[in-house]
């Protein structure tokens, strides 16, 4: 007995010593000279396999208390260290001190882990050229290599180039690493960025070339949505979140906080996520998966159109006050998947309304749709516009044996009484050149399109729209819904302006765009022309947080130059900012998109004729971030950024 009371003390004293056992001998890494991007190298080991974690996205909209709830489950947990994905600071701040404090908090949320922690930057950790100082004064380096018990780990920085990608010396780097350590059992590639599948750059494809041949896992974050996908026989996740923001819809919706557990073994990594109060399989979500819940959110936006029914004198409201009598609510739920979806819908008791059926529970096939009518009818003498809206308390989701459980959404939905024409669309612009056709839609099924061309409200004896109109000249459309029993919906008028375009105007210019910065706590645009600049020049992009320089907050900015315009047409502009911005073109306003507010991006027409346009762009910051982009799209090319070598001064 006391034998064996002393070979299990002997046991236990050994297993504890070994779990907590330096191995910095089996760590291997470059030099540094100061700073190490890393907190220690006490490593939490396994005889026999090593595991590791990696935590994702701390903000983005971060929610207090969920980093610091998973370094307390990591400690319970015992990894032998942590990796991470970036996105540690809410950063996006040119004050130091504000970055200082950030770093502090994080410092002290971190400080209890008891495992090494391996710091990688994301884009609100890196994000201006005082973060990029402060990253590399704290942890040395940005992107770096280690290895472990031959396992190969490769962490990169994808905010070291122009823009979301990696500068040629990174991808040189990498190379390079790969090139010294080709035999090790595994290799892991960290970055926060997923720009594999960013369509705009290769940069990803040339470093796999140099990762064939051999075993390797990819992890990532930043979009906040858990997703899993092999790529030439090899595993690439892009984590959700820990902490950063997000609707938390569930692990099949790939949101959810979680960290992820990754085994070692002889063979391959095994990898788990463990949510903070649970196990989650590492294919949660998946491409197939991602396209069901996607067509499942789609189908939570319903579409929903009141139409009036006619009283005895043949009209569906009294004229004189807009009192609502009676009417019919068309209800349209889709299905875009291949699955059959599963709906439900439930009406609260309304004090001004009466509907005739209180529930729907409905199958809906796979990629079809289904309507659902509703009798409403008054309860009380009341105008429309003061109408209280419907609310709806539905559930909607898939049963399929292709899931191991159904995943469904759940909500509530406002069904405002507007009888307004909803859901239309025309195929024509607002202004155009020449005879174009004009193709009218609605999605609703036994609705007829009632219009005129003359000015005059349609009726039931005005032409039903049944192929596209050519519109000749400036024309004033009015449509309304009706179906075969009169019920119909309100007026909907749009006018179709034919329009010479803009003479171009003929001027030697030099790249790059005049500006002028302006200082002052700005909450609409100023009259810039009455202040004194700060400081004028040109620039060769709309880098606002380089032009700004040390100020984060409160100030302005004017662009003014020449736009090329490649071919006669029509042009749609786009201006995104935070905060407020106006475009002019030949000094006629395009797009107004002034105000304080978050990213907002807001279009505008103009018919141009080939050659240069006088251009003018005025933008202000108010407090917090800031952006600004230009985009456009015209004859033969979608949207996309108006491209610098068609701007000149």
């Amino acid at each position: 007995m006391k034998y064996h009371f002393i070979s299990l003390l002997l046991l236990l004293l050994y297993t504890t010593s070994y779990s907590q056992q330096d191995d910095s001998s089996e760590f291997t890494s470059e030099a540094f000279e100061e700073a190490v991007p890393w907190t220690h190298l006490n490593f939490h080991n396994n005889p026999d396999n090593f595991q590791f974690a990696i935590v994702s996205d701390r903000t983005g909209g971060h929610r207090p208390g969920v980093f610091g709830k998973a370094v307390e489950k990591l400690n319970l947990l015992q990894p032998e260290f942590v990796m991470c994905v970036g996105d540690l600071i809410e950063g996006y701040s040119k004050d130091s001190a504000v970055v200082n404090a950030q770093w502090d908090e994080f410092h002290d949320i971190l400080e209890p882990l008891e495992m090494p922690f391996f710091y990688l930057p994301g884009n609100h950790d890196f994000t201006n050229a005082m973060m990029k100082n402060q990253w590399l004064y704290r942890y040395g380096r940005d992107y770096y290599y280690f290895v472990y018990k031959n396992v190969l780990f490769i962490t990169m920085n994808t905010n070291d180039g122009n823009g979301v990608e990696v500068s040629r010396e990174q991808i040189d780097y990498t190379k390079q690493v790969l090139e010294k350590f080709p035999d090790v059992r595994h290799t892991f590639i960290f970055m926060h960025h997923p720009i594999w599948s960013y369509g705009s750059t290769d940069q990803f494809t040339e470093i796999e070339q140099y990762l064939e041949g051999r075993k390797f896992t990819v992890f990532a974050g930043h979009t906040h949505r858990y997703l899993f996908e092999k790529r030439k026989q090899n595993n690439y996740y892009v984590l959700a979140t820990t902490g950063g923001g997000t609707p938390l819809q569930g692990p099949k919706f790939g949101r959810f906080d979680h960290v992820t557990w990754v085994t070692m073994t002889e063979e391959e990594p095994t990898i788990v996520n463990l949510k903070l109060d649970g196990i989650i399989n590492h294919d949660v979500s998946t491409r197939e998966t991602a396209q069901m819940t996607g067509s499942l959110i789609n189908s939570t936006r319903f579409k929903t159109q009141v139409l009036l029914s006619p009283s005895k004198k043949g009209e569906g409201i009294r004229s004189f006050s807009n009192i609502f009598t009676k009417g019919l609510l068309k209800l349209q739920v889709q299905n875009t998947a291949d699955e059959p979806l599963q709906f439900s819908g439930s009406f609260f008791h309304n004090h001004q309304i009466a509907v005739d059926i209180l529930k729907i529970n409905e199958d809906i096939p796979p990629n079809s749709s289904k309507e659902f009518e509703i009798n409403l009818s008054a309860l009380k003498n009341i105008p429309i516009a003061d109408l209280n809206s419907l609310e709806m308390d539905w559930t909607i989701g898939y049963k399929t044996a292709k899931l191991e459980q159904p995943f469904q959404l759940e909500g509530i939905h406002n069904i405002d009484i507007n009888p307004s024409p909803q859901h239309i669309t025309f195929s024509a612009d607002t202004i155009f050149l020449e005879a174009v056709p004009l193709e009218i839609k609605q999605p609703f099924q036994d609705i007829n399109i009632h219009y005129t061309l003359d000015g005059t409200e349609p009726t039931l004896q005005s032409p039903v729209y049944q192929s596209p109109l050519t519109l000749e000249g400036t024309t004033e459309l009015k449509v309304k819904f009706f179906t075969s029993k009169g019920d119909h919906s309100g007026l909907m008028a749009q006018t179709f302006r034919k329009t010479a375009p803009k003479k171009a105007i003929k001027r030697k210019s030099k790249a790059g765009l005049k500006y002028a910065y302006y200082e002052g706590e700005f909450t609409t645009l100023p009259d810039y022309e009455s202040l004194e600049p700060i400081n004028t020049d040109v620039i060769a992009s709309f880098n606002i947080d380089s032009l700004a320089g040390p100020r984060g907050d409160y100030y302005g900015f004017t662009f003014d130059g020449f736009l090329e315009i490649p071919t006669d047409g029509v042009y749609t502009f786009y201006l995104n900012s935070n905060d407020g911005s106006r475009l002019y073109i030949a000094d006629e306003l395009v797009v107004d998109n002034d105000g304080i507010h978050i990213s907002t991006i807001k279009p505008g027409q103009i018919a141009l004729k080939k050659g240069k346009h006088p251009i003018k762009i005025e933008y202000f910051e108010g407090k917090d971030y800031q952006n600004l982009w230009l985009g456009w799209e015209g004859p033969g090319f979608d949207r996309e950024s108006v491209p610098f070598k068609n701007l000149s001064h």
